[in-house]
């Protein structure tokens, strides 16, 4: 029996799909001698790291390095700052038969390079239109490299690509299978229209004073869910007390119902990390994406088309964008809900169901 070695974060769109993964094989009695996650301390993984008790068998949290710049200096930090996490991780591998699933980002580097130094089959997730560096490298030595989007294939070895999708939490699902008035009635809500504005786990200041400026143009017949992020929370409930909203407002730093959140979501105005984009796309809610602009290789762009080419969303860049455009792309959900529907229809149609079966069908294959 092998053990199955976790890592992933950094950030929450690397995380939550690992975490989902990790849930789905202890529901299942998943047939590894135990699961073993590796994450950085100074990530959104030690924060949550209360999300991972009773999921894996052990946790454990090192000092890793992000891969910033490309200057010779940086590369050469970057690669032993790489290397001392692949010793670390070592140490507490030490005897042990493992298999590794890394996804993405600097957190699965370490893991990614002992696998190779140990000949560990190696697995790879990757969540973005455009892979990272990272995973562009440890691709070259993985079994199998699972892809969310179709796009991603042609920055990756093809033979090994395995289109999956997303792994999704659980909460998610079970929220999907309630009716949008039973989660109104949970939350305590009425009914109408609802508008949500997704700032990410790291938050979105764009987005943010978007959102508060939003709130003067839009009536009552329109509810404004304002997710912040904790980052800007405060600054955020100052900007809205400093305006006078015409429709009403609930502002929240954080949910981790998030599945409740989006049984209820008519439209959406997000970035365009993997996760939140699939999640909308499960849910069938369309949206108006506005892309990180400094994401790297400007994936968040790319993932973003994808859903704008299949009909279920709308992308505008974030100087491209305003608070009177927005107004005017909900007026017209407003007054024509079948225009909503239709888009809600073609969103989900570009979610990619099962992933966690198929991720686990080809780790079983090297058992």
């Amino acid at each position: 029996m092998a053990y199955l070695a976790l890592a992933g974060g950094g950030t929450g769109g690397h995380f939550y799909p690992l975490l989902a993964f990790a849930r789905y094989l202890r529901e299942r009695k998943h047939p590894f001698e135990g699961l073993l996650f590796f994450g950085d301390r100074k990530g959104i993984e030690f924060k949550k790291r209360e999300l991972l008790k009773g999921v894996v068998d052990q946790s454990f949290f090192l000092s890793m390095g992000k891969f910033k710049g490309y200057s010779t200096l940086r590369v050469l930090i970057s690669a032993l700052q790489t290397l001392r996490g692949s010793f670390e991780i070592a140490r507490r591998l030490k005897g042990k038969k493992f298999i590794a699933l890394t996804f993405g980002g600097y957190t699965g580097a370490p893991l990614g390079l002992l696998s190779a130094l140990r000949n560990a089959p190696l697995f790879v997730h990757e969540q973005n239109a455009i892979p990272g560096m990272g995973n562009r490298i440890l691709s070259q030595r993985a079994r199998r490299v699972f892809i969310t989007f179709p796009h991603a294939e042609r920055y990756l070895p093809r033979k090994k690509v395995v289109l999956t999708g997303l792994p999704l939490r659980g909460e998610l699902k079970e929220a999907k299978n309630l009716t949008r008035q039973e989660v109104l009635k949970k939350l305590g809500w009425e009914d109408k229209f609802t508008l949500t504005v997704l700032g990410g786990s790291q938050g979105a200041k764009a987005l943010n004073g978007l959102a508060v400026q939003l709130s003067t143009l839009l009536g009552p017949e329109v509810r404004l869910l304002h997710l912040t992020g904790e980052r800007n929370y405060r600054e955020t409930l100052e900007g809205y007390r400093g305006v006078k909203p015409s429709c009403e407002v609930k502002v929240f730093p954080f949910r981790e119902d998030m599945g409740n959140i989006l049984r209820v979501t008519d439209l959406a105005i997000s970035r365009a990390g993997a996760s939140t984009s699939m999640e909308l796309a499960y849910f069938g809610i369309p949206a108006i994406f506005v892309p990180y602009p400094y994401a790297v290789y400007n994936h968040q762009e790319e993932n973003a088309r994808y859903f704008v080419q299949g009909g279920g969303a709308y992308l505008f860049r974030e100087g491209e964008l305003s608070p009177q455009r927005v107004a005017q792309i909900v007026g017209e959900h407003l007054r024509d809900p079948s225009l909503n529907r239709q888009m809600g229809r073609a969103m989900g149609k570009l979610f990619i169901p099962n992933a966690e079966e198929k991720m686990l069908s080809h780790l079983l294959e090297v058992i």
